[in-house]
Order: C-alpha cells, then structure tokens, then sequence
C-alpha cells in the first residue's frame, strides 16, 4: 500500500466522519450555527435587517411583551422575568431603552409566531452568567455561552479591546459590548432563552431582530460555534471512520 492510496482513503474518512456528525446532529435536533460580531460601537444590524425591537417604546403587559419588531410579519412574545429599563452602565443601545433579566437566577423567553433563521442582538455588558438558547419548538437547537462570546470578541483583562466598554458612555469597561448576528444554514428555530444563571448581575441587551435570510449576514470574525455534543460527534464520528478503514487496510495487508 503506499502513501498516496493511504491518504485518498483518510480524505474519505474524514468526509465520512462529517455525514455522520450531519446525520447525528440532526437526529438530536443540534445545529451548528455560524455566529458574527459587527465592528466595534455599531449596535443594530445595519444593512442586514431592518425588523428590529429597539424597546423604546414597548410597555410590558403583566409580564408579557408582543412586538412585530418594526414591521415584519413575525410576531414576537417576551414572557418570564423581564424589565424594560433607561440606558445605564451596561445597557441602551444608542443611549435609550433596553431589555434586561430580572432577579437573581432569571430568565426571559422571546417565542416566534414563525420560523426564522437568523436572530440579531447588541449584547452587552457581558458577565459569566450570560447563556442563550435557541429552539425549535421543544427541541434544543443552539447554545451560546459567555466564553463563546469572549472568543469571539476577545478577553477584557489583559490588552485594549475595542468592545471593551459601553460604546455610548465610556463606563464598564471591564465587560464586552457587541452586536452578535446568529444565522442558521441548515435549520431554523422558533425560540429564543435568555437564561442569567448565576446570582450575580444580569442579561442586558438591545435591538433584537428576527429575519430568514437567504445568505449568511456579514460581519468580523465570522466562525462557527457547535454544541459541545456537536464536536462529540465529530471526533468520534472521524475516528471511527479511521478506524474502520485501517481495520480494512490492515485484513487486506494480511491477505
């Protein structure tokens, strides 16, 4: 056997790992979704979408939010523990309104009235406690973490970052401000979790926006972000094909 055989075969493994992790993730309902972050200071998805809620202007009803997110067909309806609060220190994208966790150990819930494939947001003041998921009805689609977040913009603790700090203040300079674009190309969900796990500080962000698109949004640093049990799935899915083949290799040198 030489070199060049032995190599078209690992090529071929390696493409088979990859159907095996599509054919798997599927099968658990987990997308890989592309995950954008616009330049520094730019808080709405300019030249993306227009459909938008900016909570300016929104008053909640017992609990509940219903937005249209200016104009677009989909419905949006906020429920759990929320607030609506003025710009601060660690929120209100162009010095108004944003929305916010409520409580220690809190968590809000935007249900969509249809499917879309792209969400939008300008997450700020980001603190370790900070989780988003998304679903597909009942069925977990995506979750992005705080680290998530720092590997795509940077880490605040050791050198100057530009996302560093509210873009409207100057203030909190120890926590990472930007907006975060999240386009599936292979599914869609229908809901979103903003989840502030830990008993310390809470979710702020602004600008959420909903749109199906047909291409992936543009922006920096634009990478993919899979569920642990995704890259699970890769590396056994890879290894086993490498397996399998050497196995095959190895009975036909014996022969």
């Amino acid at each position: 056997m030489n070199f060049t055989h032995w190599n078209k075969l690992m090529h071929l493994a390696a493409l088979g790992g990859i159907f095996l992790l599509a054919a798997n993730v599927q099968g658990a309902h987990a997308d890989t979704l592309a995950i954008t972050s616009l330049a520094p200071g730019v808080q709405a998805p300019t030249g993306i979408t227009t459909y938008y809620e900016n909570f300016d202007t929104v008053t909640p009803s017992s609990g509940t939010l219903t937005t249209h997110f200016n104009g677009s067909s989909v419905t949006g309806t906020y429920t759990g523990n929320f607030a609506i609060l003025p710009a601060n220190a660690f929120g209100g994208a162009n010095g108004t309104n944003f929305i916010s966790t409520s409580g220690t150990h809190s968590s809000y819930t935007l249900s969509l009235s249809q499917s879309v494939n792209y969400f939008g947001l300008w997450f700020s003041a980001l603190d370790a406690g900070n989780n988003i998921n998304f679903y597909d009805g009942k069925n977990l689609v995506f979750a992005f973490a705080p680290s998530n977040f720092v590997g795509l913009v940077g880490s605040c603790s050791t050198t100057a970052n530009p996302y560093c700090g509210n873009p409207n203040n100057g203030l909190d300079t120890a926590e990472q401000f930007a907006y975060l674009n999240f386009y599936d190309p292979t599914g869609t969900f229908n809901k979103i979790v903003f989840d502030q796990d830990t008993s310390s500080g809470q979710f702020e962000s602004d600008n959420q926006a909903v749109a199906t698109l047909l291409s992936p949004p543009g922006g920096l640093g634009i990478g993919t972000t899979p569920e642990p049990a995704s890259l699970f799935l890769l590396g056994t899915g890879l290894l086993g094909f490498a397996g399998a083949f050497r196995r095959k290799l190895i009975g036909k040198f014996i022969e």
